[in-house]
């Protein structure tokens, strides 16, 4: 009944039965480039809060502009095929976007595959270790009872897997509405046999191929997991970088397709991918 709910509430995202296209051009022709990305420029966050001892232990946050209410939260993970080689950083013209538009984000760091506790499990204990620290910070203007996952890429894949992990055994004072993944890889063990430099990451940071290591598959990919009803998917059809199968490997979760996007305009905000990641937040909080 309750992900009935949620497919009726999002008839208007969802045209149709489970997978919709195309929304209006924005200001940015699609696809963009990760340098383009880089150049997107943002605003600087607005404080930053360890949770671990490693360097890379740490979250950025950026508050939403001053209002009556505390802002929903935006746990926003970022992508980079699991590498040391990508960080945060990039990930911070769409964290300031989604903080323009009215959310307070809480964007962690991680220990990724080059850096010793990298890689899995420890990258998912990262973002759990966040989550905790977002539960003891409670940032000023973050209203905990309002907390959306959303994650990019090899983001996507950590994203849902902590959601599956909070479903099973819950974080007291965090009330998680939903979980969005964009350009999520979802089903590693597909990714895994690929043939791009992502794809070939995914040997690394499990520990090997599936055939070898099985049983790290079965644990971290999201396609093989128990996900709640909220959750949603937003993919381009021009992604080069991970197949648009990955979006159809959750046949449960709501998804759009987003025509003529590649990889990076999931995490640029002046593409139109931009007002559909809004839009899927918002739709996200509206279920009850």
């Amino acid at each position: 009944m309750i992900r009935l709910h949620l497919f009726q509430a999002l008839a208007a995202f969802l045209p149709g039965v489970m997978v919709s296209a195309v929304v209006p051009a924005q200001s940015v022709d699609m696809p963009v480039s990760f340098a383009d990305v880089l150049s997107a420029g943002a605003a600087p966050h607005s404080a930053q809060f360890t949770y671990g001892p490693a360097a890379s232990q740490y979250v950025r946050f950026w508050r939403a502009p001053p209002a009556s209410e505390p802002a929903p939260v935006v746990v926003l993970v970022h992508g980079g095929c699991w590498l040391e080689a990508y960080d945060v950083a990039h990930i911070a013209p769409l964290a300031s976007a989604l903080a323009a538009e009215g959310f307070a984000v809480w964007a962690p760091e991680y220990r990724r595959v080059g850096e010793a506790g990298g890689g899995w499990p420890g990258s998912g204990e990262d973002l759990l270790a966040a989550l905790r620290a977002l539960q003891a910070q409670a940032p000023t203007g973050a209203d905990l009872q309002q907390v959306l996952l959303v994650g990019h890429s090899a983001g996507g894949q950590l994203a849902l897997w902590a959601t599956a992990a909070l479903e099973r055994a819950p974080l007291n004072g965090l009330r998680m509405r939903g979980v969005l993944g964009l350009a999520a890889i979802t089903d590693l063990d597909a990714y895994a046999l690929g043939s791009n430099s992502c794809q070939r990451a995914t040997g690394p940071f499990l520990g090997g191929l599936p055939q070898e290591v099985p049983a790290q598959y079965a644990a971290a990919s999201p396609h093989r997991l128990a996900l709640p009803p909220a959750t949603m998917l937003l993919h381009g059809d021009a992604d080069s970088i991970v197949p648009l199968a990955q979006m159809h490997a959750i046949p449960q979760a709501a998804a759009r397709v987003i025509a003529g996007a590649g990889h990076f305009d999931l995490v640029h905000p002046g593409t139109a991918a931009f007002p559909a990641i809004v839009q899927a937040l918002h739709t996200l909080l509206e279920q009850p």
